[in-house]
């Protein structure tokens, strides 16, 4: 097969343009062969931003739970979403053993407990939820000790 120096300037620009994807093309098909997400730079943001946000449970530590109940008439501004993310940035500064449980409540209040143990704070609006992490840390840290705060 013959090529005339149009098909040659093709060829080039088609090898100018594929080299610098080839190594995100490699990166995706191994990520999706291997099914591991945090191959991909975006992919964690992407899940945050899905708010699977979640601390790690271990049988034997205690965790703090989340509980929040959702007003179903509720009209302000905070989302779910938003909510989570919120708490979670400050937990993860702390402390890794958390999880969320969103329930829906009548009326159009949000209120979020903190349970950690037997031990229960809460239920505080969104506005004086700091007051309610700052009481699981410290039962969180007392009962699982210093060395997992």
């Amino acid at each position: 097969m013959k090529f005339s120096m149009g098909n040659s300037n093709l060829i080039r620009l088609l090898v100018v343009a594929l080299i610098p994807a080839l190594p995100v093309a490699i990166v995706s098909i191994y990520s999706n062969l291997y099914e591991d997400p945090y191959l991909l730079p975006l992919e964690p943001t992407k899940i945050n931003r899905a708010a699977v946000r979640e601390g790690r449970v271990e049988e034997d530590l205690a965790t703090i739970e989340v509980n929040v109940g959702w007003g179903s008439d509720w009209t302000g501004s905070m989302t779910q979403v938003r909510l989570r993310e919120l708490v979670a940035a400050v937990l993860e500064h702390r402390t890794e053993f958390y999880r969320f449980k969103f329930e829906d409540q009548p009326g159009e209040q949000v209120n979020i407990t903190f349970v950690v143990g037997p031990n229960s704070y809460g239920p505080f609006p969104p506005d004086q939820m700091i007051s309610g992490i700052k009481s699981a840390l410290i039962a969180l840290r007392m009962t699982n000790g210093p060395e997992f705060y």
